[in-house]
């Protein structure tokens, strides 16, 4: 990486963080990572849906949800609620406020409805983490010689 490259993305990057900040500071009900996590999550969605960059508030709560439980596991609700998120509306109101700080886009048809009551959060998250019992690997049972 040559240094005009290293320094466009050190620029992105504190760009990025200043926005995040910003939104925190205009919406503090949120955890800052909750704001990060959403970014996130946006980009997981999208690559999910072979790169579109519009997507659905459905589209994005199944990704929101799907990339809590690939990274937190059975612990991704009690994360969301450390970070002051325990509805899909909150989702919402998150969305919007990263809209206004001009970290995300949207069109004309988005809009805080999308993301009103449109399942119960905890739990679709524990839905989605599931363990399935062929997948564990169990010791062999010893005799206790009792």
């Amino acid at each position: 990486m040559d240094d005009s490259t290293h320094e466009q993305l050190v620029r992105d990057l504190l760009k990025q963080h200043v926005r995040l900040r910003a939104a925190f500071l205009k919406d503090p009900r949120y955890d800052m990572e909750a704001y990060r996590f959403v970014c996130e999550a946006v980009d997981f969605t999208c690559r999910r849906l072979d790169g579109c960059r519009d997507i659905s508030g459905r589209q994005l709560l199944d990704g929101i949800c799907d990339l809590a439980v690939e990274r937190f596991g059975a612990l991704a609700h009690t994360v969301f609620g450390h970070w002051g998120v325990t509805r899909t509306d909150d989702f919402g109101d998150i969305v919007f406020t990263l809209v206004e700080v001009g970290l995300l886009g949207k069109s004309e048809r988005d809009s805080k409805a999308d993301f009103h009551d449109v399942f119960p959060l905890d739990e679709t998250l524990d839905e989605r983490f599931r363990i399935d019992p062929d997948d564990l690997i169990l010791a062999p049972h010893q005799e206790t010689g009792l």
